[in-house]
């Protein structure tokens, strides 16, 4: 076998493969064997017709392509190994020569796994974890929120007064333009609440279900839309429908209504609550700084730009499906936040490479710290996972393929990885967590 080694930019290589006809005799042989048990030649058993006998029933080039897979991969696997590559995915193959009585051609461009030029001292890295508080007043939000909840309605035919909620169709205009997006059929305004447009509850009280009325309001400085912030916008609304409100009182009895004794206890559990919440985010985001500060302190050799795409298409996935979760169609999305799916891919690619750079980093520090998982955490694992999924056979099956074993295994190595890092990173204590 010839082979020829060329380097590409960006971290790739070519290997250019000859292979003399004499050195895959034993693949075409096997290839004969396995065209005919498709298809048999007559007089002869599935599988057993000399070579000479399949050539002529299906003709020579059949076979050599029958074999071709099996040729390649075992010159790819066989080369790779020897010069100790750490290819990235699958090589990209493209056959150059392909006749019978010739030897074939090929070549493999491999994307080569980027290297970690020098890793971070991660035991010297400090991060500050901040002190989680939560303050009274969202507890007393919250408490209102619940209060809101648990809030009768009841259809009023009274001119509007202050703590009701009314329901309105509006039509805002600027300079006797209509503003686009500015029609609302059957919006709710709660005059307990404040307003976004100032003033626009006084407006409203004393007018009756079926009024109409137009009037002009100043918008704030600070709103959103600033074709409209700070400008005088002119009103006409017509009154829906009109709710008077019945707050329960903010007491024991109130709080039993959810499982509490009393007021008191109500206050401490949604406190507890927004607490462990806070603890969970400020863990995520210790986490977040302490990688990024790995990977800060690191330096890496040239990552391919398939790596990168690689990842984008991974964390346009993710988003596809947290979106998809919420109901919403990805193209709806998409004119929300009013980008194109490659306005997307630009600003994911600086994640992106800092996702990479994580993954090597992380690899790496498996490697020199010597974490491995064992075959009996392994199993473990899996049978943890079968006996989640024991309903689904499919799942099962893809469960104890060699592929998916690889990736738990990599997956379970990288949790030992960051573990230990937070060990020696973020202290002990966070480790509990």
């Amino acid at each position: 076998m010839k082979l020829d080694t060329k380097t590409l930019p960006k971290n790739e290589i070519e290997l250019t493969f000859e292979i003399p006809v004499e050195e895959f005799r034993d693949e075409l042989e096997r290839a004969a064997a396995h065209l005919q048990e498709h298809k048999a030649i007559p007089g002869y058993r599935p599988g057993k017709a000399p070579y000479d006998i399949v050539k002529n029933s299906f003709g020579e080039m059949a076979i050599y392509e029958e074999a071709l897979p099996d040729v390649v991969r075992h010159a790819y696997v066989e080369a790779v190994m020897k010069a100790g590559y750490r290819p990235y995915g699958d090589p990209r193959i493209n056959v150059t020569k392909l006749a019978p009585g010739n030897s074939l051609a090929f070549t493999a461009t491999i994307t080569l796994v980027p290297e970690v030029k020098s890793l971070a001292d991660f035991r010297k890295i400090k991060v500050a974890a901040k002190a989680v508080e939560v303050p009274e007043k969202d507890v007393d939000q919250a408490l209102k929120d619940l209060r809101k909840m648990r809030t009768q309605e009841v259809r009023s035919t009274e001119p509007v007064k202050g703590g009701d909620k009314v329901v309105l169709d509006m039509d805002l205009s600027l300079d006797k333009v209509p503003l686009d997006g500015g029609q609302a059929k059957g919006h709710s305004i709660y005059l307990d609440e404040e307003y976004y447009v100032p003033g626009m509850k006084e407006q409203l009280l004393g007018l009756k279900e079926g009024d109409k009325k137009e009037f002009r309001l100043k918008f704030p400085d600070t709103h959103y839309q600033k074709n409209i912030a700070g400008k005088e916008v002119d009103f006409a609304v017509t009154i829906k429908e009109v709710y008077g409100l019945t707050h329960p009182e903010l007491n024991d009895e109130f709080a039993k209504g959810f499982g509490q004794e009393s007021l008191t206890k109500l206050r401490d559990l949604i406190r507890d609550n927004m607490k462990h919440e806070a603890e969970e985010k400020e863990a995520q985001r210790l986490e977040v700084e302490m990688l990024d500060k790995v990977v800060e302190k690191s330096s890496f050799g040239d990552i391919s730009d398939r790596i990168i795409n690689t990842e984008i298409e991974r964390m346009i996935d993710e988003l596809k499906g947290s979106v998809s979760e919420r109901g919403i169609s990805f193209d709806d999305y998409l004119k929300n936040i009013k980008k194109t799916l490659a306005d997307l891919k630009l600003d994911f690619a600086a994640q992106a490479v800092k996702r990479v750079k994580t993954a090597l980093a992380i690899r790496d520090i498996g490697e020199k710290e010597k974490l491995e998982v064992t075959d009996e955490e392994l199993l473990a694992e899996v049978n943890r996972l079968m006996n989640q999924y024991k309903d689904s056979s499919e799942t099962q099956e893809r469960l104890r393929s060699d592929e998916y074993q690889d990736w738990l295994r990599s997956t379970m190595r990288n949790r030992k990885v960051i573990a230990l890092l937070k060990k020696e990173i973020l202290g002990e204590e966070h480790h509990h967590h």
